[in-house]
């Protein structure tokens, strides 16, 4: 009986010792199959990476790498609800890893869970201060929630962490033009251009933002620094036409916008702003076939039908000048301004009792209106209602409008009648 008690411990023992040597064989081969996983994940082979990482953990089941980063490759390949369990198990194995909160943040993001995604950024940060990517993913959901000034302090700290990470740039840009911080977004552009030199749509961006701050000089400078590194974009050719417009210098702009018509034949609003610019030149015969052009093209344009007429205005046609009114007004009921140019063009008429129809609906469209609170003033006193001229006279001088003073000294007394 002593022999066969030995020879059951004997047996015992050899057990324990193939079990674990077993043990050290597996571990091994389940390295070997994660390592070749994260090759294949690095290569963004993401379906091989998958593979790889499932015959490890099949190998070694309680590895916390192998199966964090099968998460990873399944949320590549949009198995998003699959990434999301195996990076609770993994977090429910090892609760230190950055990257699984990583992951966990940006599966929260996509269920636009942001407030959770926040958390579980501001976890990945807490284990690894430098990591870039949580930050700008964390700006992500701040900047979903409304929390702007958050959302640009993690931009910026992901642009000093990865100053390569130009979405980072454009990203603190976003937020702060979403909250009106031009000044600050223009900032962001100058830390961008300081790392991409050659971006020339940045440089276009930055032109369009000091816009916003009315620094059109500076505008023009990004502008053409933009079309020094890339001379045939249509887009921005066409915007520096506007600039100048906006500045004033019409002929350049007609120049920017008769370059556009060359590359797009078909840019109606490179013709209908070239047609304003000649306006601007008095040159009106090329303005009218500029916007011929564009009614030849989009016939129903409301906004060219009333320049047409406003063109009409400028030559003293005034009666030829309505039926573009009327035709604009057809396409656009609520078309305040044509409404008013019709008055107006009635007025010049001395059609003054049919003129107070149009600036009535003007008025009722848009209620801050001056100028036709002034033009109806002007034909009231023709129709000798003095009491009417007052008070619209009174209300053109409340929202602005300088003439209407004079006016207001002829034929009104202080308390605005006469």
């Amino acid at each position: 009986m002593a022999k066969r008690k030995n020879l059951f411990l004997l047996s015992g023992a050899l057990l324990i010792v193939l079990i674990a040597g077993f043990l050290v064989i597996r571990k091994p081969v389940s390295e070997k199959y994660r390592t070749r996983a994260a090759a294949f994940f690095m290569e963004q082979k993401y379906s091989e990476a998958l593979a790889a990482y499932n015959k490890a953990l099949a190998w070694h089941g309680k590895s916390v790498s192998a199966l964090l980063g099968k998460a990873q490759s399944e949320y590549h390949l949009n198995m998003f609800d699959q990434a999301m369990t195996d990076i609770t198990k993994s977090l429910a194995m090892d609760s230190t890893r950055a990257e699984a909160y990583f992951y966990r943040g940006l599966l929260r993001i996509r269920g636009n869970e942001n407030q959770l995604a926040v958390a579980d950024f501001t976890k990945a940060i807490g284990f690894d201060t430098t990591y870039a990517r949580a930050y700008y993913h964390r700006g992500v959901a701040r900047a979903a929630l409304a929390d702007f000034n958050g959302s640009v302090a993690d931009y910026r700290k992901s642009m000093d962490l990865d100053k390569g990470n130009i979405e980072a740039y454009l990203k603190s840009i976003e937020a702060r033009s979403a909250a009106d911080d031009f000044r600050g977004a223009i900032a962001d552009y100058d830390r961008l251009l300081n790392v991409d030199l050659g971006n020339a749509a940045a440089y276009a961006s930055r032109g369009y933002l000091k816009l916003n701050i009315n620094d059109i000089d500076g505008a023009l400078a990004d502008l053409n620094k933009s079309l020094s590194i890339r001379p045939d974009s249509i887009e921005v050719i066409y915007n520096r036409g506007s600039v100048y417009a906006r500045k004033g210098d019409f002929a350049s702009a007609a120049g920017d916008f008769s370059r556009a018509i060359k590359a797009k034949h078909k840019l109606y609003k490179a013709y209908y702003n070239r047609a304003l610019s000649y306006m601007n030149l008095k040159k009106f015969n090329e303005a009218a076939g500029d916007f011929q052009a564009v009614l030849k093209g989009e016939p129903d344009n409301a906004d060219a039908w009333l320049s047409l007429g406003v063109l009409r205005s400028m030559r003293q046609d005034f009666s030829g000048s309505i039926p573009f009114y009327d035709k604009a007004i057809g396409l656009r009921p609520d078309f305040a301004e044509a409404y008013f140019n019709s008055g107006v063009s009635k007025g010049n008429q001395s059609l003054h009792k049919e003129a107070i129809p149009d600036y009535d609906k003007a008025i009722s469209l848009r209620d801050a209106y001056p100028e036709a609170y002034y033009s109806r003033a002007v034909s009231e006193l023709n129709l000798q209602q003095a009491d009417k001229a007052c008070a619209d006279l009174q209300k053109a001088k409340s929202l602005g409008y300088k003439p209407a003073d004079e006016l207001i000294a002829i034929h009104c007394s202080q308390n605005g009648s006469r």
